[in-house]
């Protein structure tokens, strides 16, 4: 979705929809929920006048800002504490107040739209996601799922939003149904605008996942990778998977995370909040759940084998010799060791870092990173 509005938003701007979007593009989709949840009060009021601003001028009717992170922030909190939060619920009924508080009068009427995914599938796909990137988590998904379980109560989360913003100004979509061409319905539905499918730019599945095997390698080497260095190993981790073709071997239930019996658990303990969301927001029922088909064709993961790590370990030193990366990855250790013991340079960096030559620089590096043999 935020690579469609990103790379359309010249189009959109035509229809009066400005997608505001912070200055170094894409990347930073999530700065204005990060901000709000960490207490940076400025930073959000600041995005928002800005755009506000630019769509004015622009002859825009509509602000458009999309970011993830707004849903469930204490849990995206917790997470990087690795740890669970009992206040959750209550902490991001504060955070959205704080949020309608820190927007423009201008901004007249606000509406919020959630896509919503069977909360089973949702679990293990943003852990999945969390191994791959963000928080680079290294832990099994048991020790994961305490720590993201309030975030499957979506009817209480939603319900959060409804009490600021008005439940009048709630939409509410399922993924299931529309899973193959979620843009196509966000803008026939939610812009009111035909014809979306034949706008020039369409980029698709932006968080493909990767086989199994490439997951829990990357999983094991969470522990020892540097946090600033992620964004490096993601990119490795996408290059092994399609160097290897692992993904397109391995059986379709190797991406489970929960077995049937666990799955089916699950989705009777969270049946009330599935039923309280479809009941307050209109919504068709999530796709049920076949217990008994699923056990007759699922087997669990058998883990990575020794053999299989040292052919992805391989692949893995081969990608990562290629100058591109062994450069970025000397500047980036180099621009640490220069803030750790150079205080001046540490006031140079940051002012590089404002200025968006990091950003230039990681661009460039990713277009050789594709290039490079």
């Amino acid at each position: 979705m935020q690579q469609f509005l990103y790379a359309n938003r010249e189009t959109l701007a035509t229809r009066g929809f400005h997608y505001a979007t912070p200055g170094h593009g894409l990347a930073e989709a999530n700065l204005v929920a990060n901000a709000l949840n960490v207490g940076k009060a400025r930073v959000v009021r600041t995005f928002f006048e800005e755009h506000v601003a630019i769509a004015r001028r622009r002859g825009a009717h509509a602000l458009l800002a999309s970011a993830e992170n707004f849903y469930a922030m204490s849990v995206l909190d917790a997470m990087a504490r690795r740890e669970a939060r009992s206040d959750a619920i209550t902490r991001d009924h504060a955070l959205v107040q704080r949020l309608e508080s820190l927007m423009p009068d201008e901004l007249g009427a606000v509406q919020i739209v959630c896509y919503f995914r069977r909360p089973d599938r949702y679990a293990e796909s943003l852990y999945s996601q969390h191994v791959k990137r963000g928080i680079s988590f290294a832990g099994t998904f048991n020790e994961f799922f305490p720590i993201v379980k309030p975030a499957l109560l979506y009817h209480e989360y939603i319900q959060v939003w409804s009490d600021v913003f008005g439940a009048g100004n709630i939409a509410v979509r399922l993924y299931e149904p529309v899973s193959a061409d979620i843009v196509g319905d966000f803008g026939q539905n939610i812009l009111n605008i035909e014809g979306v499918v034949d706008f020039p730019k369409r980029e698709q599945h932006a968080n493909e996942r990767v086989s199994r095997d490439v997951l829990e390698f990357k999983r094991l080497r969470n522990s020892c990778a540097r946090f600033n260095e992620r964004d490096i190993e993601r990119t490795i981790l996408r290059l092994i998977d399609e160097a290897t073709g692992l993904r397109t071997l391995e059986p379709e239930h190797y991406q489970d995370f929960l077995s049937p019996n666990e799955r089916a658990e699950l989705l009777e303990l969270l049946g009330p909040e599935m039923a309280a969301l479809e009941a307050s927001q209109g919504t068709p029922s999530f796709p049920p759940f076949d217990a008994e088909s699923a056990v007759a064709s699922w087997s669990p993961y058998p883990g990575l084998s020794r053999q299989r790590r040292q052919e992805i370990q391989a692949q893995y030193d081969l990608i990562n010799r290629r100058l591109a990366f062994r450069f970025e990855r000397f500047t980036l250790r180099s621009a640490g060791f220069l803030r750790r013991n150079v205080p001046s340079a540490g006031v140079l960096l940051d002012v590089l870092k404002k200025s968006g030559a990091k950003h230039v620089l990681r661009r460039t590096m990713r277009r050789i990173q594709l290039g490079s043999s």
